[in-house]
């Protein structure tokens, strides 16, 4: 079963800056030597690709009656050893944004706001995310909440079918024998004959239990044809008809248990974090392994198909990039820093064979440049760091 968990919710925060106070914008490093400690920290967010792997494991019982399955009812594809089998259901790719650690930045304040002049909201997020700069980016996110998906196991096939296993081979395993003892005694010259009965409680054999369930099930196949055919000649409503067939179907699936055996299914989800670095673009990076007879084991264990994850660059921003190679700064004194996404191929392969391919934008893959110092009213997209909205002065 899948249930939905709201595990936090963002709030912002906001601080007054001058709008015609003097402000600059400086990129923190280990080599900034700020002039001021008045000022506010932000950061841009970079994209965490999370990737959620729905493993199926497939316990299978042989039933008790399975070397006898093809004799009595011919039946070939059945269970004939227990095992436990595992596969690849279901694979989804997402993203969410996190403080970049390298693309943190200080905001120098200038002198206090006189009664003459205009402010704004400095708006950030809980982890220190920059919003905007003006007061429609305090409501932005004011409802967002990260939710996180968490899966309860088993997720069986037959409900039932830990609880009443093969319920139908408890039915009557002894039966009773009765022997006829015959003695002569001897009185005279006369013989006389005198019987004597011996009962005793014997234990079925596995071929005679086969042999009477698969005689019952003939029988319930009968009785089902005879009740669908009418030849009871009895006038059943249909709700009486369609429960007296349902429940022979059910006892008939029951008993077929016994030879065909049961697989139970149970769902295992793995989550798995990958930063996306523009060193790795093309690369195909393992993350995890998956064998068939164990599900996923790790990279280091022998055997296993390997699951490796891969981020193509689409090349969106290349042309932003070489205009702002080419321009020139002019001014040592700048604005907010923003970024201009990437949008990027993201796939998922087993050994050879791509399994999950999606879009997305990822913002460290794409451009990162700057606001002029007297242009900085601007709403921001929590998930990229890109301009959302901007009000030019």
């Amino acid at each position: 079963m899948k249930k939905n968990i709201t595990t936090a919710i963002l709030f912002q925060l906001a601080l007054v800056v001058s709008v015609f106070g003097q402000i600059n914008v400086l990129r923190v490093d280990n080599n900034s030597a700020p002039q001021t400690k008045d000022g506010i920290f932000y950061s841009l967010p970079r994209t965490v690709v999370n990737i959620n792997v729905k493993i199926d494991q497939i316990e299978n019982y042989k039933g008790p009656y399975a070397d006898f399955a093809l004799r009595f009812l011919g039946l070939k594809n059945v269970i004939l050893t227990n095992s436990i089998d595992y596969k690849i259901s279901d694979i989804t790719i997402t993203t969410y944004p996190e403080p970049d650690p390298d693309q943190y930045y200080f905001v120098e304040l200038g002198d206090k706001v006189s009664k003459g002049e205009k402010s704004g909201m400095l708006s950030l997020s809980n982890s220190g995310i920059i919003l905007g700069t003006l007061l429609e980016s305090m409501e932005t996110n004011k409802n967002f909440s990260h939710v996180a998906e968490a899966f309860e196991s088993p997720e069986d096939t037959d409900k039932d079918a830990f609880g009443e296993l093969f319920k139908y081979s408890a039915d009557m395993s002894v039966f009773e024998k009765v022997d006829t003892i015959i003695r002569k005694i001897n009185i005279d010259t006369m013989t006389v004959e005198r019987q004597y009965y011996k009962r005793t409680m014997v234990e079925k054999s596995v071929e005679q239990k086969a042999k009477e369930a698969a005689d019952f099930i003939s029988k319930i196949k009968e009785n089902r044809f005879n009740l669908l055919s009418g030849i009871q000649e009895v006038n059943y409503n249909k709700e009486t008809l369609e429960y007296m067939d349902d429940r022979l179907n059910r006892m008939e699936k029951e008993y077929l248990k016994l030879f065909t055996g049961i697989s139970v299914s149970k769902s295992l989800v793995f989550s798995y974090k990958y930063i996306p670095v523009p060193n790795q673009i093309n690369t195909e990076i393992p993350i995890f392994k998956f064998q068939k007879s164990k599900g996923v084991i790790g990279l280091d264990d022998q055997g296993g198909k390997v699951v490796t994850i891969k981020v193509q660059r689409v090349g969106n921003t290349n042309t932003v990039e070489n205009y702002l190679r080419k321009a020139v700064k002019d001014s040592k004194v700048q604005g907010f820093s923003y970024r201009i996404p990437e949008l990027a191929r993201v796939s998922l392969k087993v050994d050879a064979n791509i399994q999950k391919e999606t879009q997305c934008l990822i913002s460290q893959l794409g451009v990162v440049t700057n606001l002029p110092a007297n242009k900085w009213k601007v709403i921001f997209h929590e998930e990229t760091g890109g301009i959302k909205g901007l009000e030019i002065q």
